[in-house]
C-alpha cells in the first residue's frame, strides 16, 4: 500500500495520486550498500520509516537483499518522495553535465563529493537515458550514502519477453546490440558488471532494453563473460533464439568475438540478413567468422540500416493499445514487419503560450485535418490529408506576431486551393514556402524596416498525405518524432550559425562559443527568396508515430530529451489524450523554460494490417 504523506490515506500501490486529498505519490527505488558497522539501514528488525533525518522519502515494505554479478550485496527498497515541491534535487548537477558531457567530476566540487556510485547515472544522462534510469537524488545514514533512482520494479526483464510471439529475431538481434552499446558506455565508470545480472536486464514499456539500475565493481569483466551470461540466460530450452544468434553467442562466449567492435560487426550483419529475408530468420545462420578480417566498416551505421523500414505497428501494446491489436490479422504466423499497412486513425492537438518572461506571444499555428473513410465489401479505408504549420515570430514591437500570423495565413490559403495529388509536390511546397516568404518580405519594404529591424518568423510545416508526409523547415523551430523503434528522434537540423560552422566542419564546442551562435542563417520574410533555402525531407508512415512540431521555447535545454519517458511515450497509446499531453508538455516548458513562447503541435498516426493488399500480393 501506498500511504500518502499528506492525509495518511492508503492507497493502491499502482495509484499515481492519492484517491483521497489527490496529492501526488512519487514512487522511487533507493539503493544502498550493506555496511556492518551501522544498523540504520538493512538487517535492522525494527527499520526507520523515512530514509532520510529530513523525512522526505518515506519507505515502502521491507528492503531487499540482493547480489550483482561480482557476488556483492546490495540493498533494494521502494520509497514515495513526501515532498516533491522541492523538485529535483541534483538538477543543477545534471544541467552541467548535459552541458558538459566530458566533465571530469573531480573539477566539480559538488559532484567530487558524490558517492562513486551516483556518478555514471548523471555522466550518461545525455546519450544513454533511457537505458540508464535517472537519479532523483543522494541522501545519507549514519553516513552511509543512499541512492534514490527511477523505480522500474515492476518493469518485465529481458528473458521474460524474449521468447514472446510478438519478438522477432531483428528484435532480439536489436536488444544484443543495444547491449553492447551500454558495454562501452560502462566501460569508464567500472559498470559493465550489470550487464552479468540477469535481474538488471528490463524492458520499457515500449520494449526498449534499459537497465533496472547500476553495478560498480573493481572487477572488469571480459566479452567471453557477457557471451557465457547469455548462454545462461537466452540458451534455455525454452528460451532458444534461431540457429544465427545460437552461434553468434557460442562463439562470443568461446572467445571469438573481440573486440566489442567485431562482436557489434556480426549484429549488424546478422540484422541485415534478417531484414532482407524476414520469412527464413529461423533459417539464417552466422557467416563464417574468420580472425583477422578487417572491422573498419561502422557497426552502428550498418545496423541502423539494417532496421530501417521495419514495421512493428501491430505488435502487442503492453497497455492494451486497441490500435495496435491488428484484430484482423490476429491468426496470421508471418512477422509483423512484412505485414502492408492501412491507416487507422490520425488525430492533432495543438496549444500555444506566452510563456513566462514574454508580454505577447508572437508563435501561430494551424492543425488542419481532413478525414475520407470508406467502407465496403473489402473493409474500411481511410484516406487522409493533413497541414499543421507552426510559426515563430522575430522582429519586436509585435512585428513578430504580425509575420507568424502572416505566414500561416498565406500557407494555410496557399494550400487550400492546391489539389490534393499535388499536395506533396516538392515544387508546390518551394512556391507555396516562397509565398509565404514573399508576403513578409514585401512587408518590411512597404516599413522601409532594415537589419534587425525587419520582421521574420521560423517555420516547420508537415504535410500528410495518407501514409506519406513532406517535413518543411526553415529557423530553429524543430520536428521530432517518437516510435517504439526508435524512440524521440529530431528530424530537422537548425539554421543557426553554430550549425552552419559544424557543418562546415568545425568542432561544435568551437562553434558554439561564438557570440552568434545562435542567431539563425535562415528565416522568412528578412530577405527575398532568392536567399531562402528550407528544409524538405520526405518520409512514408510504416508504424504508429507521433509528430511533435515546436518553438524553441518547448526544445531548448533538450526539454523534450530529457522527458522522453514520462511525457512523451505514453501519448502514442490511443489512450492517451492528447489535447491534455500538449497542455502537459507546454506546462512543463513552462516550469524548466519559460523564458519565451511556447507552442506545439501533436500529430498522432494509428496504423494496423491490411489484409486486402497481403491477399493481393
Amino acid at each position: 500500500m501506498l500511504i500518502c504523506p499528506s492525509c495518511q490515506f492508503e492507497n493502491s500501490d499502482d495509484r499515481g495520486e492519492c484517491d483521497h486529498c489527490g496529492q501526488p505519490l512519487q514512487r522511487w527505488c533507493s539503493l544502498w550498500w550493506p555496511d556492518q558497522s551501522t544498523t540504520a539501514l538493512g538487517d535492522d528488525p525494527s527499520p526507520r520509516p523515512y530514509l532520510d533525518q529530513e523525512q522526505r522519502y518515506q519507505r515502502l515494505g521491507q528492503p531487499q537483499h540482493q547480489w550483482t554479478a561480482a557476488g556483492d550485496s546490495v540493498m533494494v527498497q521502494a520509497v514515495i518522495d513526501c515532498d516533491l515541491r522541492q523538485g529535483y534535487p541534483l538538477q543543477t548537477l545534471q544541467d552541467l553535465w548535459l552541458e558538459q558531457p566530458d566533465l571530469n567530476p573531480q573539477t566539480v566540487p559538488e559532484l567530487a563529493a558524490l558517492p562513486v556510485q551516483a556518478l555514471p547515472y548523471l555522466a550518461l544522462q545525455a546519450d544513454y537515458f533511457p537505458a540508464v534510469p535517472e537519479l532523483h537524488d543522494v541522501v545519507y545514514a549514519d553516513g552511509q550514502p543512499i541512492l534514490v533512482l527511477e523505480d522500474r520494479s515492476t518493469w518485465p526483464r529481458l528473458e521474460t519477453l524474449w521468447p514472446t510471439k510478438t519478438t522477432d529475431p531483428l528484435q532480439q538481434t536489436q536488444w544484443l546490440f543495444e547491449i553492447t552499446l551500454l558495454w562501452k558506455a560502462l566501460a569508464p565508470w567500472q559498470g559493465q558488471i550489470t550487464l552479468l545480472n540477469p535481474d538488471r536486464l528490463v524492458l520499457s514499456p515500449n520494449h526498449l532494453l534499459c537497465l533496472s539500475h547500476l553495478d560498480i565493481s573493481a572487477t572488469t569483466p571480459n566479452l567471453p563473460a557477457l557471451g557465457q551470461t547469455w548462454q545462461r540466460m537466452l540458451l534455455t530450452e525454452s528460451l532458444s533464439p534461431t540457429i544465427a544468434l545460437q552461434q553468434l553467442i557460442h562463439a562470443l562466449a568461446e572467445g571469438h568475438l573481440t573486440p566489442l567492435e567485431r562482436l557489434q560487426e556480426a549484429l549488424a550483419d546478422l540484422a541485415g540478413q534478417y531484414r532482407s529475408n524476414p520469412v527464413l530468420a529461423q533459417q539464417v545462420t552466422i557467416p563464417t567468422l574468420t580472425i583477422g578480417e578487417d572491422t573498419d566498416a561502422d557497426p552502428l551505421l550498418n545496423f541502423d540500416e539494417a532496421l530501417l523500414g521495419l514495421n512493428e505497428a501491430d505488435d502487442d501494446d503492453p497497455e492494451g493499445d486497441e490500435g495496435d491489436e491488428g484484430d484482423e490479422g490476429g491468426g496470421l504466423d508471418l512477422p509483423t514487419m512484412v505485414l502492408p499497412m492501412k491507416l487507422l486513425s490520425l488525430e492533432e492537438a495543438g496549444q500555444s503560450h506566452v510563456g513566462q518572461q514574454r508580454h505577447h506571444n508572437e508563435d501561430c499555428f494551424l492543425c488542419q485535418t481532413q478525414l475520407l473513410k470508406h467502407n465496403g465489401p473489402q473493409g474500411a479505408h481511410l484516406d487522409a490529408t493533413g497541414l499543421y504549420v507552426l510559426c515563430d515570430g522575430m522582429g519586436g514591437h509585435a512585428s513578430g506576431e504580425v509575420a507568424s500570423q502572416l505566414a500561416v495565413q498565406t500557407l494555410r490559403d496557399y494550400f487550400s486551393r492546391l489539389d490534393r495529388d499535388r499536395y506533396l509536390d516538392e515544387g508546390a511546397i518551394i512556391a507555396g514556402v516562397a509565398k509565404a516568404n514573399q508576403a513578409i518580405f514585401e512587408a518590411n519594404q512597404v516599413k522601409a524596416t532594415s537589419g534587425l529591424g525587419r520582421m521574420g518568423t521560423t517555420l516547420v510545416m508537415a504535410l500528410v498525405q495518407d501514409l506519406r508526409m513532406a517535413l518543411v523547415h526553415v529557423g530553429d523551430s524543430r520536428i521530432y518524432s517518437y516510435n517504439k523503434r526508435y524512440g524521440l528522434q529530431q528530424l530537422t537540423i537548425d539554421h543557426e550559425v553554430g550549425q552552419r560552422e559544424i557543418n562546415r566542419g568545425v568542432e561544435p564546442a568551437i562553434a558554439y562559443a561564438r557570440p552568434d551562435a545562435y542567431q539563425l542563417t535562415q528565416a522568412l520574410g528578412p530577405r527575398d527568396q532568392d536567399a531562402l533555402r528550407p528544409g524538405i525531407a520526405f518520409q512514408d508512415i510504416v508504424e504508429d508515430t507521433l509528430f511533435l512540431l515546436c518553438s524553441d521555447g518547448l526544445s531548448d535545454n533538450n526539454l523534450l530529451e530529457r522527458h522522453e519517458a514520462s511525457h512523451i511515450a505514453p501519448l502514442l497509446s490511443s489512450k492517451a489524450n492528447l489535447d491534455q499531453g500538449v497542455a502537459d508538455l507546454v506546462q512543463l516548458a513552462n516550469d524548466k523554460n519559460g523564458h519565451d513562447n511556447i507552442t506545439l503541435i501533436l500529430v498522432r498516426f494509428k496504423l494496423r494490417p491490411d489484409l486486402n493488399q497481403l491477399a493481393l500480393s
